[in-house]
């Protein structure tokens, strides 16, 4: 029955569960596909938005530095067509000619004839230099010989070279070539210098030197804010910086703020270092956020044009793209599952109308086989129980309603402690925990008062458990007092069979009178203290008892000689062992009672008898029958000597270690000190 309905709900959970696979299955692949294609389009939209603004970037990047780099020329332009004149670059050659000393050249009335028509020169040079500038539209413009000193200016107060316009009055002589400065605040706006090398007349170009410097300065303000300006063509969210290197510092030339120049703290590591900033995400220069930046430096000037576009605003329609694509995926998913469910309910539907035929046949069988199961329980004759887990009774067979003397209704949902009485329920429920804990089948012999009726019953008990979990424990109780009346009827036999033998030993040796007793006593003792269990414990007493038993055939002029025994007499002593053995070995004791009789002459060193074992060879139960043996033979009076002291008896045992094992001398003279021990030794003279 129980097989049929685990088969039954077998095939339906494999059905079931083949179902559930299936649609899991299917939902799982439904779920990877939208995503991934999910993924793969929002990847293809990143990517392409991210190559879209690398793209204008780098157009906007490098139109706006060619931009940049023809007006940059176009101011080299301007000023070489007055460094290219030739009375120019005679002038600065004579000039140069005076050296580091320009005194005739400034001082009037110089007698020097040469620094005299310089000095003439000089105004008609300034005003042409002046002319110049306010015509080409620079505020200020300077000559510079080679030493660094000015000696034309268009300023009436001609203030000193910086460090840096005289670093680039040196890198201009030096490299021979047009050097622009980075953007400098003035009083009137951003400044930016230049400075062009002026040559000697016919000069071969590559080999002569530069006799001077032409230092021109123009405001560049409003220039700057035209190159930065947005373009209507770029996106909204892309902006145009500026950015120069001031010896170790770098700026964002900003013409819109009053100081016109911002100090940068937040740039890439590359800047400075590399002809271009590769596009990339990195902190804004403004420090608001993050953004989309790359940069391109102008190869005439520290100057780099760097494109930014604001990442979250670069980013909005990706972002928005993105939640349409991940909703879009949702609901295929949603809508997916929710076919897939409705498919998986049908199915449930046919397969939970086959299962109902199906359990309404199992139902009947199940009918069948609990009418067979009742009879069964009805007319067996041992007791069958089931508990709950908290011990009350769920179901009890008629024979054990009927051993306690009450209707069948009446026992379900008592304990143990109703029944039997609180000290059995207390020893049985021991067993319940052992069953619980273990999870398997205990067996136990316990003696049960039924309607003022002793029974003797062996109660076998197994976990009551389904599939799932253990609810429960089947006991059933065998009645099996015949069985243990006739065992203790057969061991009071078997004792009072025992203590004939005893009677009969001491009465063939006046001086083991009271021995016997009084090794069974002290010896039960000993293996108590030395914690040996029950079987050892009644292995020692029995075979005290009977330690005797061989010196029935040992001739009594050897027994009681008062002298010492000859070799021959003292074998024929030592064969009481094997006399022992030869009466006893046919008794089924159930104990290794005649092994420990056997061996209890052994020694610890092998100078025992009759085998000569050693330590290791010895059982237990023989080495205190041994110890306990000797011990008491010392403390009773023999035929050859006195009985001797306990003290003196207990001394000789601890000088013989070889013989004799410590941890047993140790527990003998435990035993002497207790209350137990000081009884048996008060008994020796009465014995």
């Amino acid at each position: 029955m129980a097989e049929s309905r685990t088969s039954t709900q077998a095939t339906g959970s494999v059905m079931r569960g083949r179902i559930i696979l299936f649609g899991a299955c299917l939902l799982a692949m439904t779920i990877v596909a939208s995503t991934t294609l999910a993924m793969l389009s929002i990847n293809s939209e990143e990517e392409e938005l991210v190559s879209t603004l690398a793209r204008q970037q780098e157009l906007l990047s490098h139109s706006r530095a060619e931009v940049v780099e023809t007006w940059l020329a176009s101011l080299a332009e301007q000023g070489e067509r007055l460094i290219n004149a030739d009375m120019f670059r005679l002038f600065t050659m004579e000039v140069n000619g005076l050296g580091n000393d320009l005194t005739p050249l400034l001082t009037p009335g110089n007698k020097s004839d040469e620094g005299s028509m310089l000095a003439q020169q000089l105004p008609m040079m300034r005003s042409l230099l002046s002319e110049f500038a306010s015509y080409a539209g620079f505020v200020s413009g300077r000559i510079i010989n080679t030493s660094g000193q000015t000696y034309i200016a268009t300023d009436a107060a001609t203030t000193p070279l910086s460090p840096l316009q005289a670093e680039y009055v040196k890198a201009t002589l030096a490299s021979k070539s047009p050097h622009f400065a980075p953007a400098r605040m003035g009083t009137n706006g951003l400044t930016l210098d230049m400075f062009l090398p002026i040559f000697p007349p016919q000069f071969t170009e590559g080999k002569d030197a530069p006799v001077a410097v032409l230092m021109l300065s123009r405001i560049v303000s409003g220039k700057i804010g035209e190159f930065i300006a947005s373009s209507p063509l770029a996106d909204s969210t892309l902006r145009t910086r500026l950015i120069q290197r001031t010896g170790d510092t770098f700026e964002e030339v900003a013409p819109w703020l009053p100081e016109g120049l911002r100090k940068l703290t937040l740039l890439p590591q590359t800047l400075g270092e590399s002809n271009a900033i590769p596009f990339g995400v990195r902190p804004s220069l403004d420090g608001t956020g993050e953004a989309y930046s790359s940069a391109y430096k102008l190869p005439t000037i520290d100057w780099w044009i760097m494109q930014e576009a604001d990442y979250t605003k670069a980013r909005s329609v990706f972002v928005a793209y993105s939640r349409s694509i991940i909703i879009i995926a949702v609901l295929v998913t949603l809508a997916l599952a929710l076919l897939i469910g409705g498919l998986w309910w049908f199915l449930i539907g046919v397969e939970n109308k086959q299962t109902a035929e199906k359990f309404k046949q199992l139902a009947d069988t199940i009918d069948d086989q609990r009418l067979l199961l009742d009879s069964v329980n009805n007319t067996i004759t041992d007791f069958i129980a089931l508990k709950a887990p908290d011990g009350s009774y769920m179901y009890v067979n008629p024979a054990f309603a009927a051993a306690v003397g009450r209707p069948l209704e009446e026992m379900i949902g008592l304990d143990d402690a109703a029944i039997f009485g609180f000290e059995t329920a207390r020893r049985l429920k021991k067993s319940d925990e052992l069953v619980h804990f273990s999870g398997q089948s205990v067996t136990i012999n316990e003696t049960l008062f039924l309607q003022s009726r002793k029974y003797h019953m062996q109660i076998s008990k197994v976990p009551f458990c389904d599939a799932d979990r253990c609810d429960g424990i089947v006991s059933v109780f065998r009645d099996v007092t015949e069985a243990v009346e006739a065992q203790d009827r057969n061991k009071r036999v078997v004792k009072q069979t025992v203590e004939a033998l005893v009677n009969t030993i001491e009465h063939t040796d006046p001086y083991l009178g009271g021995h016997t007793r009084m090794l069974c006593a002290l010896s039960a003792e000993v293996a108590k203290a030395m914690s040996m269990t029950e079987t050892e414990i009644a292995t020692v007493e029995a075979a005290a008892n009977l330690s005797q038993v061989g010196k029935m055939f040992v001739p009594k002029d050897i027994l009681n000689k008062p002298g010492l025994l000859t070799d021959e007499e003292k074998e024929q002593m030592e064969r009481h062992v094997e006399h022992a053995r030869d009466v006893l070995k046919n008794i089924d004791f159930d104990l290794p009672v005649v092994e420990a009789i056997y061996q209890m002459n052994e020694r610890l060193d092998g100078s025992g008898y009759p085998m000569g074992l050693k330590d290791g060879d010895i059982m237990t139960a023989a080495k205190v029958l041994g110890l306990t043996n000797a011990f008491c033979a010392l403390v009773r009076p023999r035929s050859y000597r006195p009985a001797k002291p306990v003290a003196a008896a207990l001394e000789i045992m601890e000088d013989q270690q070889s013989h004799y094992d410590p941890q047993v001398i140790a527990k003998l003279k435990e035993v002497l000190n207790s209350p137990a021990g000081e009884k048996i030794i008060a008994n020796i003279p009465a014995a």
